[in-house]
């Protein structure tokens, strides 16, 4: 496996249990990881983590122990954080791209995979997991599970406790619920407090 990183001094208690080969972790030196464990079960996968990215406390999982996964891809984007999540890819040639300047709060779940097979009555796959992609400056609250075949535009929220289980491509949006659905649209956020949108009196 090729682990690619610059920076040691960045990656605090980072574990890598790699089962498979031509394997490549990518990390870029202005990243930080700490509390990080990263397990894969098969062959040709890359992750790819960026400038100014922020994981604490982050399990990310490719394929099974009785199943491997092949060619997947997971990519987070620069200036992105993490406090606390579970990242999943369990099925061939499935990806999770996370864009620029999202903010991901505690105990939140990306699941590219059901990890149990449905079938029909004619014993074909029908829960296969591909995708999830999220786009850029999106915040991401507390209890969150985004699944497999989704997507989340540009500039959107996910509200605390909720379940994305389609595609929401449009931007400035407030998604929640189980399932998720448009709750208010024509917004943005900001890292800062509210505190400080609210003019003090002298």
């Amino acid at each position: 496996m090729n682990i690619i990183k610059s920076c040691l001094s960045r990656l605090l208690s980072v574990r890598i249990k790699n089962n498979g080969k031509n394997n490549v972790i990518k990390i870029s030196p202005k990243a930080y990881l700490r509390k990080v464990k990263i397990k894969i079960y098969g062959d040709n996968n890359y992750i790819e983590i960026n400038n100014g990215t922020y994981l604490h406390n982050v399990y990310i999982r490719i394929g099974f122990p009785d199943c491997y996964a092949d060619n997947t891809s997971l990519k987070i984007g620069e200036n992105t954080t993490f406090n606390s999540a579970d990242i999943q890819l369990g099925e061939d040639n499935s990806f999770i791209h996370i864009g620029n300047d999202c903010m991901f709060s505690f105990n939140v779940e990306l699941c590219c995979s059901d990890t149990h097979a449905v079938l029909n009555n004619n014993g074909e796959i029908s829960n296969i997991g591909k995708s999830i992609i999220i786009g850029n400056h999106c915040w991401i609250c507390k209890n969150a599970k985004i699944l497999k075949n989704t997507a989340i535009g540009n500039n959107n929220i996910v509200a605390q406790d909720s379940i994305i289980t389609k595609e929401f491509k449009d931007s400035n949006q407030i998604l929640g619920g189980n399932p998720a659905k448009i709750l208010k649209e024509n917004i943005n956020w900001s890292r800062k407090r509210p505190n400080s949108f609210i003019p003090k009196r002298r």
